[in-house]
């Protein structure tokens, strides 16, 4: 960037912050990511050309000059010595400036300014094109924006900034505000300003000096403000404004919490990418190879793939037949499809089981999960283009797709994810086909793509097959996300670490819809044959893993019906996952204990150091059942913006029970921690009330002993919330009340749970409708499967789909 030795560029920080409330450092002084917020401001603007700095000074002198002259020693500072406002303090540093004989230009800010180098380029760059009196930033105005209200005409042209203490002093005496010559009301006012003062200007000196030599006080706080300024130029002048549309490019703080909010953004802004290219890299001729050569290995079954297949899915011969005769088979059709000397991978991606830990890995809770024998086999080679080209064995369920990841994403700003997915680019691709299954494809492709922006994945041309059942609570989605991420990888010589892998798969899926967390890709991406991995969450982390007893079988049922996320069911899900945010945010504000906690799983007697019967009572602080309307009542304020991101991850289907989905929240918490424990001491009691509550928390309905179903209930009113706070009942066998089950899976559990060695059954995914999950001794198998098949009620013709899964390995590209 070319030196501007023309510009001064003057840094406001003669008041104290006293809302930081810090008696002892002063507010620009406080560190963001262990930089002092001044120091890394003007780091900031050194990097987009400015060269000549002046401090304005007040409170703390002495602290400010010292911490600035230690990282900048060419900074001059300007004493304030009875603050009048952001006015007087220009006009302090203009008096300094105009003692010097200077005749430049004048960028003015904040010293709680936390900016992106492209927003001071781009207001130097605005002001060196068109020469104005001034240029000012704004940025877009949102429910809860506390700064000036920038006021045009109907024609666009700036008016001036109204503060917002004006406004309301205005609001309050039923009068009117006075702009451009021109009365306002304080809704008119409104009416007129869709930004808000950024508190960044580049000024002609000459001009500032002029304006600043006509402000007055007579405002609500009776200061001199330099946003009057702009309405003295505009009415005189020419002023122009430069809207930056993301809020997180330039920010400002005045309260602790604000300012670790902006830290978390510095942070994950300054994170190196979780995505490199590698651009040398070869691909292994052990994963990479013609069609034909695979078929060959595949058909001899050499030692080597003996030994890869017995790896990865176990010791049952049966099994592995069935999986060596499914991968023959596709690479039969590839060879077909694309000819013998087509070189390619052979990718797998099993489905997995969640024995504890539902609902809550995007809480920070952890998971206890394994992998399954059943999984999607994916055949790929690179193309010349950007396509990729998508075909299933199964073509009648899975018709060929094709779409190009550029087109998609052409014309968009990478500034965030979460923006991308609310684009009507992304929109429009969903809605056009709900639930179909090529997004899961451009899924795990898209979040790649925006980390390493700038560069183009390769096309791909992918052949499927598998045998998890769609829908069933298996994760079959989540297989298919993992399998085109691992393709991915290693077709474009990517350099992803496994924790990165893990995260990018699930919020790739979010693209779907579904605002779950990561548990599915790390139980699919890490798992070993015979073990059930320990994993968890924010940071994640793979806590260990532990032998699946011998003893023991895991058994899988059908309800007979799909859940399919991505369709009418992915807005009671989003809703529940909605509670947990509600109602933290709601603890974090009236309860005190809780106001610092990171995630649900801190909600802990351990954590917060008091008695599981202060949590339950805690809990009675929560609104029972709340509307949107009352939670908008109840969040106002800081914390409005980010309930209605909330809100809008779901269409509005009932009311929030924000006490049961909380108390299921906390208490799986704290049984999937204790879960891994249980099962390796052989605790098989423990480990039956573990999921004995955990599927109460999603039940809906319990069999009685004639078999006839009734309504289950679950209390978390005051009284029952207080019985249980008097005898500080163990939290990690309360159910709460998450209510994603079914009739027929209540049916199947009930079932399962009276059989004699069955020791625990519970759902296998996320509910509302799929599998479930039967924990039984091997001696005890043949009894439950025949009382199953005949005492589960289905419609007729509908075939009972039940059969045992062994733990296997995770997913990966297969090398021989």
């Amino acid at each position: 960037m070319k030196p501007d030795l023309n510009t001064v560029c003057v840094i406001l920080a003669g008041g104290k912050g006293s809302r930081m409330a810090s008696a002892s450092r002063h507010k620009v002084c406080f560190p963001i990511l262990g930089v002092p917020a001044i120091n890394r401001a003007i780091d900031t603007y050194k990097a987009a050309g400015l060269r000549r700095f002046m401090v304005v000074i007040g409170q703390m002198p002495e602290q400010v000059i010292q911490t600035v002259s230690d990282a900048h020693p060419d900074v001059t500072f300007v004493y304030q010595a009875n603050p009048r406002g952001t006015g007087h303090a220009a006009m302090v540093a203009a008096d300094a400036l105009a003692a010097q004989n200077f005749d430049g230009n004048v960028m003015i800010v904040m010293g709680d300014k936390v900016a992106q180098k492209f927003v001071a380029s781009d207001v130097l760059e605005r002001f060196k094109a068109s020469a104005p009196d001034v240029v000012a930033a704004t940025l877009p105005k949102t429910p809860d924006s506390t700064a000036g209200r920038v006021v045009t005409d109907k024609d666009g042209a700036i008016l001036g900034v109204v503060e917002l203490p004006d406004i309301k002093q205005a609001r309050s005496k039923r009068a009117k505000l006075t702009l451009a010559g021109k009365k306002f009301t304080p809704a008119l006012i409104e009416r007129n300003s869709d930004s808000v003062n950024a508190s960044m200007y580049m000024f002609n000196f000459a001009r500032l000096q002029w304006a600043l030599s006509k402000l007055k006080s007579n405002n609500a706080q009776g200061e001199l403000y330099l946003t009057d300024t702009l309405e003295i130029l505009a009415a005189k002048g020419k002023v122009e404004t430069l809207l930056v549309k993301d809020s997180t490019a330039l920010m400002a703080f005045n309260t602790p919490e604000e300012l670790m909010a902006i830290e978390e953004i510095v942070r994950e802004r300054e994170t190196p990418p979780r995505v490199s290219v590698v651009s040398k890299r070869r691909l292994s001729r052990k994963s990479y190879k013609p069609a034909k050569t695979w078929l060959s290995v595949l058909n001899n079954n050499p030692p080597r793939l003996k030994k890869l297949l017995d790896d990865t899915y176990g010791q049952d011969q049966t099994l592995i037949a069935d999986r060596r005769k499914a991968m023959i088979e596709l690479v039969g059709q590839f060879i077909k499809q694309f000819g013998p000397d087509r070189s390619m991978l052979l990718c797998r991606a099993p489905g997995r089981i969640n024995l504890m830990g539902r609902h809550v890995d995007h809480r920070g809770g952890f998971v206890n999960v394994m992998a399954i024998s059943r999984d999607v086999l994916l055949a790929t080679a690179p193309r010349d283009d950007d396509t990729i080209s998508l075909a299933n064995l199964d073509s009648k369920q899975f018709p060929p797709r094709e779409f190009s990841i550029s087109e998609l994403v052409r014309g968009f700003s990478w500034t965030d994810w979460m923006e991308f997915l609310g684009s009507r680019a992304a929109q429009s691709v969903i809605q056009s086909a709900p639930g179909d299954w090529s997004h899961y494809a451009r899924a795990p492709l898209l979040r790649m793509e925006h980390e390493i922006r700038g560069v183009h994945l390769k096309g791909m041309d992918c052949l499927v097959s598998g045998n998890i059942p769609m829908g069933a609570g298996l994760s079959s989605s989540s297989a298919l996300v993992v399998a085109f991420a691992e393709a991915a990888v290693m077709l474009n010589g990517l350099n992803v670490g496994m924790r990165d892998f893990i995260d990018l798969c699930g919020e790739g899926e979010w693209f779907v819809g579904s605002r779950g967390g990561s548990a599915d890709h790390a139980a699919i991406r890490t798992s070993k044959a015979g073990t059930i991995s320990r994993v968890g969450f924010f940071p994640f982390n793979l806590a260990g893993q532990v032998p699946f007893p011998k003893s023991m079988r895991v058994v899988i049922a059908h309800s007979g019906a799909q859940a399919i996320k991505s369709a009418g069911a992915r807005d009671i899900y989003n809703q529940r996952v909605a509670s947990y945010e509600i109602a933290q945010m709601l603890l974090k504000r009236i309860w005190p204990a809780a106001a610092s906690i990171e995630h649900l799983r801190d909600l802990a007697p351990g954590h917060l150091g008091v008695r599981p019967g202060e949590i339950y009572r805690a809990l009675k602080l929560l609104p029972g059942y709340a509307s949107r309307a009352q939670l908008r009542k109840l969040l106002d304020g800081s914390d409005s913006e980010r309930l209605e991101q909330v809100f809008a991850t779901h269409a509005n289907v009932g009311s929030y029970d924000l006490r049961g989905v909380a108390l299921f929240g906390i208490s799986e918490c704290l049984r999937s921690e204790q879960f891994a424990e249980a099962i390796t001491a052989g605790d098989f009691e423990r480990v039956a009330g573990f999921m004995r509550a955990s599927h109460d928390g999603d039940r809906l309905f319990r069999q009685d002993s004639a078999g006839k179903e009734k309504k289950f209930v679950v209390r978390t009113d005051n009284g029952s919330l207080e019985r249980l706070a008097v005898t500080n009942a163990d939290l990690a066998i309360q159910p709460g009340r998450y209510a994603c089950s079914t009739s027929a899976l209540d049916q199947l559990v009930d079932i399962s749970n009276s059989v004699d060695g069955v020791v625990g059954s519970q759902l296998a995914g996320a509910g509302l409708g799929g599998c479930m999950m039967i924990l039984v001794r091997a001696d005890a198998m043949e009894n439950l499967m025949r009382q199953l098949k005949k005492r589960f009620y289905r419609p007729r013709k509908m075939k009972f789909d039940a059969h045992v899964c062994s733990p296997a390995a995770g997913a990966g590209v297969l090398e021989l």
